[in-house]
């Protein structure tokens, strides 16, 4: 039941990704961001007060691992909000960093959450199904022409990979794969270019690890001599056509970045140990030249150096940190995905292997973007981390099998369905329900005298 919360939540997030119908607007209004947090974080609090009243020794074994793991993020989350709360309340700054505090806690959170609980196949199985359908929404979105999508796309182009990924190859499946990431294309973007390019760049790393790896040693030479002037043709193609539509594709707004990023540096050389606390504006006046805005106060347009601006080194070597174990998950699922016998599904290292992906294109879009202030972005990034992580535990220390569900609930207090709506019902008709009661009790001694004088007449 909470696990369904979860995955509901998740939709919703997901929903406001897609944003069918007010082209993209809806995903930064606030009517939305705080409807996602208190559902998110409801429903995430809400399952974990459930293990802990139903399997406590499971509750905390899941969360001592996660805390040992994640302890990096923990601490950057309390010390982002921290700031951001009082930026808002007591310096009454309303573009504060509070989403980015904020959406870093669906990390551990949603880690905690699936490490813990009773039933993780199905729970990942309602995850990866509402993952399906927010891509597909996307895709449909972007070809439909009704908005384009920019610091979304990390979500989509992974799931390509995951059917190049496949094992045995199928023509069916490396079609299916090149056609998604394609579609991808048409949103247009400098990210969505460098997401493309890095995806298939690690499809190609366990491509080549698989093909090292095989036993016949004239085979491997054979290929690699046909591989290689492959790659040299496909390498030209792509230098032709930027050469040749250089002047059609996006610019980047380089004078723009630039200004902002310099303006963010220096910010860091006045207090380079911890910044700023994170108690100033996320934004800052651009005063270079008018932009194509309602207003002159914009973001970094780079979470990263919003990070090193506002919170000096100490932000950046616990984000720092918390990248790194992503990236030890991610060099075990190519090794695993690499390594794996001719013919081996491997569908839950895929999914890894999906997941790493999600992180490595998030990581590009950030990097020059400001997705992470964004409710809803931040839990796509931070919240599919918390699964990676989860899922890598499953596959290589499962848990043991849940015991018996015990209540840790006192007896006196333990109630069915139906005896809660008969409480409920009981507390509604109370009004109608007492009167009557009354008059049955006083006419039930008034009948029983009436029976005792009946019989006393002879």
């Amino acid at each position: 039941m909470t696990e369904t919360l979860i995955v509901l939540a998740t939709a919703f997030a997901g929903f406001l990704l897609v944003d069918p119908f007010f082209g993209g607007a809806l995903t930064k209004a606030t009517i939305a961001k705080w409807p996602l947090l208190a559902l998110v974080f409801g429903s995430l609090v809400f399952h974990i007060v459930g293990r802990a009243l139903t399997d406590p020794a499971r509750l905390r074994r899941a969360a001592g691992e996660v805390l040992r793991t994640w302890w990096p993020i923990v601490v950057l989350a309390s010390w982002v909000t921290l700031g951001s709360l009082f930026a808002r309340f007591a310096e009454g700054i309303r573009e504060s960093f509070l989403g980015l505090g904020l959406g870093m806690f669906c990390l551990p959170l949603m880690a905690v959450a699936v490490r813990s609980s009773r039933q993780p196949q199905a729970f990942l199985q309602g995850l990866a199904a509402v993952y399906v359908a927010t891509v597909l929404g996307m895709l449909v979105v972007l070809l439909s022409d009704l908005h384009v999508f920019h610091e979304e796309i990390f979500v989509a182009v992974p799931l390509g990979a995951y059917f190049l990924a496949a094992r045995p190859v199928r023509l069916w499946r490396f079609g299916l794969g090149v056609s998604l990431i394609a579609a991808c294309l048409f949103s247009f973007k400098n990210t969505t270019f460098l997401i493309v390019l890095a995806v298939l760049a690690v499809c190609g790393v366990v491509w080549s690890q698989r093909l090292l790896r095989r036993r016949n040693r004239m085979g491997v030479v054979a290929a690699v001599y046909f591989l290689l002037p492959v790659l040299m043709v496909g390498a030209a193609a792509l230098f032709w056509l930027w050469w040749t539509n250089r002047t059609g594709l996006p610019s980047g707004n380089v004078e723009y970045r630039t200004e902002m990023y310099g303006i963010a540096w220096r910010r860091f050389l006045e207090s380079p140990l911890w910044g700023t606390g994170f108690i100033e504006s996320s934004v800052t006046y651009f005063e270079l030249f008018r932009v194509a805005t309602r207003v002159q106060t914009l973001p970094t347009h780079s979470d990263i150096l919003d990070m090193l601006a506002h919170g000096g080194l100490l932000a950046i070597v616990l984000w720092l940190l918390t990248v790194w174990q992503l990236v030890r998950i991610g060099a075990a699922t190519i090794v695993q995905l690499a390594s794996a016998p001719f013919g081996e599904s491997n569908r839950g290292w895929r999914w890894m292997f999906l997941l790493v992906l999600v992180q490595l294109g998030a990581l590009i879009t950030y990097a020059v973007n400001p997705p992470l202030i964004n409710p809803a972005h931040a839990y796509w990034v931070w919240g599919s981390a918390g699964v990676l992580w989860a899922l890598h535990r499953q596959l290589t220390d499962p848990l043991a099998p849940p015991v018996a569900w015990v209540h840790q609930v006192p007896s006196r207090l333990q109630l069915s369905a139906w005896a809660l709506l008969g409480l409920g019902l009981g507390r509604l008709l109370a009004p109608l329900l007492n009167p009557l009661r009354a008059a049955w009790r006083g006419l039930g001694p008034r009948l029983s005298g009436v029976v005792r004088r009946r019989k006393v007449v002879p």
